[in-house]
């Protein structure tokens, strides 16, 4: 089916986009129908499947290239250090003294700048990715996601 997706919707060399590519089976179909193809998929496994695929496919002349990296964000322009002075009194003015997590009023000092989604899971330094955190909530919450720490606070009411 994907074979007749691609046939009709392409040309050859045009590219192909899957955004989760999990087991490859659009990669595989594009590369066979000599499209390029761009591959995404957040897996370490999806990554693995898509390169034995396509090189099982291609034999000696694959041309694959695989990155693990974050690509960075080029579209916001420069962006301050994440706990800097600025940004501290921005979310403090945003955010009205409340801790974005247990929501308790603090001065601004017993507040921490914390990212949302944290810059190993690929968050940004940038303002929309920051909020502020009293003590307790940044380090229940460590280096995951706000749903954990709104599970854990919800646990603990």
């Amino acid at each position: 089916m994907l074979r007749r997706i691609i046939l009709a919707s392409s040309n050859e060399d045009d590219i192909v986009l899957d955004p989760f590519c999990g087991c490859a089976t659009t990669c595989v179909a594009a590369d066979d129908l000599h499209r390029n193809w761009i591959g995404i998929d957040i897996s370490e496994k999806a990554a693995q499947l898509v390169i034995e695929r396509i090189a099982d496919r291609q034999g000696l002349y694959r041309d694959i290239v695989h990155r693990s990296d974050i690509p960075e964000r080029t579209d916001i322009g420069w962006i301050r250090r994440y706990n800097s002075p600025h940004n501290r009194k921005h979310l403090y003015g945003e955010q009205g003294g409340y801790c974005a997590g247990c929501e308790h009023h603090f001065e601004q000092r017993h507040l921490e700048v914390d990212h949302i989604i944290s810059r190993k899971k690929g968050g940004t330094d940038h303002l929309d990715n920051l909020q502020l955190l009293c003590t307790s909530c940044n380090r229940k919450k460590g280096d995951r996601g706000m749903a954990y720490l709104n599970s854990r606070l919800q646990l603990a009411a």
